[in-house]
């Protein structure tokens, strides 16, 4: 009876065995691995500055993010890589936001900005500015006394004076020129003002980087001109010097926004806050000769850049209001009579 008893317990362990191991070969759904929590997630910038900067801030934000790494594109394809951020000029912001193409997002940093460096629904944030500025020959300043050339009054006030300026209907930069310009003073005076300096100008020049050629030579006496084309220049032994107008001036203004398309809105709103807060920022444009004005010059714990000498194009923003400035302006002042 042991014998029976040992020989069918043996049976019955082999015959459990093998359901073991059919259950698990198919009979039980395999289970599915977690997922990865720390997975590495991309973020798309789509940009219109400059390759280099926009690589090493780009170089810069992958260094100190952990699980997020960003890539920047330079154009908008229909069929290419849909991009989650933007970094632009304040105007391609503005069309971006009249195709409905952008979202409203709010941080903290954001808010702190002053209403005039913001969207008031929140499409888009000012980060940093491109300012108009006089390049003066260092000769000529000694001539004439540096106390005489502070303002743009002083230009409009100062016999003798050649000055050399790009042609204001050929790029985005020179009519959002024109445009702020007219809104700060009103249409009709900025257009009189620039009349009565157009005897000053012998001839616009068609490239951005000719009135400072032509200032540092000597053939023009001052040029007006940004920030940004003329910063790399300006070394101890660069014969001539930068001047800021005590009224205030005209500037690009550039911008972070957010794609509707995007699906990393915590990301986004990652990045967004680092450009307005991270000291770095204001380093990688120091060292890569960018030129550009912070809004927070002292981070974001210290006080604002002062609005009222900031100038803005905000009433020629869409296509067909600037297409009539320009035409203003080259009517009544660049081949007036």
């Amino acid at each position: 009876m042991l014998k029976l008893t040992k020989k069918y317990l043996a049976l019955f362990a082999l015959m459990l065995s093998y359901l073991l191991l059919l259950a698990g070969c198919g009979g039980a759904p395999k289970q599915q691995p977690e997922p990865d929590k720390h997975k590495q997630q991309s973020l798309v910038l789509y940009s219109e500055l400059d390759n280099k900067f926009t690589e090493d801030l780009v170089a810069a934000f992958n260094k100190e993010q952990k699980e997020l790494q960003l890539q920047a594109i330079y154009e908008l394809k229909p069929d290419g890589v849909k991009p989650d951020v933007v970094l632009a000029e304040r105007r391609t912001l503005s069309g971006l936001q009249r195709q409905e193409r952008l979202k409203p997002l709010a941080f903290a940093a954001g808010d702190s900005l002053p209403k005039k460096f913001r969207d008031e629904d929140l499409y888009w944030y000012g980060v940093f500015y491109d300012p108009t500025v006089f390049l003066i020959n260092q000769q000529y300043a000694r001539t004439l006394g540096q106390s005489k050339l502070k303002s743009w009054k002083d230009l409009e006030n100062t016999e003798q004076l050649r000055i050399a300026m790009e042609n204001l209907s050929d790029s985005n930069s020179t009519q959002n020129f024109l445009a702020a310009f007219a809104d700060h003073y009103g249409e009709s005076v900025s257009l009189n003002y620039l009349w009565n300096i157009n005897r000053f100008i012998g001839q616009y020049s068609k490239f951005p980087f000719t009135p400072i050629r032509m200032t540092a030579v000597g053939d023009a006496d001052l040029a007006i001109t940004r920030q940004s084309y003329v910063f790399k220049y300006l070394e101890s032994k660069f014969p001539a010097y930068v001047v800021y107008p005590e009224e205030g001036t005209a500037v690009n203004l550039f911008c972070v926004g957010v794609f509707q398309s995007c699906r990393q809105d915590a990301n986004a709103l990652t990045f967004m806050e680092w450009l307005l807060t991270e000291p770095s920022v204001q380093k990688i444009s120091q060292e890569d000769a960018t030129g550009y004005l912070f809004l927070f010059p002292r981070g974001i714990d210290g006080a604002a850049a002062d609005g009222e000498k900031i100038w803005l194009n905000n009433s020629y923003l869409e296509p067909d209001k600037q297409e009539s400035l320009t035409r203003k302006w080259l009517d009544k002042v660049r081949f007036s009579k």
